[in-house]
């Protein structure tokens, strides 16, 4: 897992009072879904990115 970038596209955990968006008209950002993880990879990485109380 070091050394790889993670991409959660999901719901925000709580609302915000501002607008999250960020736009760079000069700096180009491109985005490619290459698979989708498995059920077991999904629990590895929750490991790695789950908040613990």
């Amino acid at each position: 897992m070091e050394g790889r970038r993670l991409l959660v596209l999901d719901e925000p955990m709580y609302p915000r009072s501002w607008n999250a968006d960020r736009f760079f008209p000069m700096l180009p950002g491109t985005a490619e879904l290459t698979r989708v993880l498995s059920a077991d990879e999904v629990q590895t990485w929750i490991t790695y990115t789950c908040w613990t109380s």
